[in-house]
């Protein structure tokens, strides 16, 4: 017998919630970073990441997986740390949280 757990089998209700919530949370970094005037490429140089990848953040596709990748993002939005936390509570439901 297996030690490892079984994924669980997709949902597309929950998928398409946790979608909706993913998209918000870009919104929140998209408007954030519009409000302080920071260009795409300007937000992703100050933390190495590829403009593509802040386009995937900003569309919902690619979330922060950890708190220093949250603390991260909030550096590059100059927004902070509490701020920043305050969102992602708000967005749990992106990262499967209800």
């Amino acid at each position: 017998m297996s030690t490892m757990y079984a994924p669980l089998p997709s949902n597309p209700l929950i998928d398409d919630i946790r979608c909706a919530w993913a998209q918000l949370f870009g919104m929140f970094v998209r408007s954030i970073r519009k409000k302080t005037g920071c260009s795409m490429e300007e937000a992703a140089s100050r933390i190495d990441m590829t403009v593509e990848e802040w386009e995937q953040v900003e569309a919902g596709t690619l979330l922060p997986n950890t708190p220093d990748q949250v603390r991260v993002l909030a550096y590059a939005l100059d927004v902070e740390w509490d701020a920043m936390v305050d969102i992602v509570s708000l967005c749990r439901g992106a990262w499967g949280v209800m």
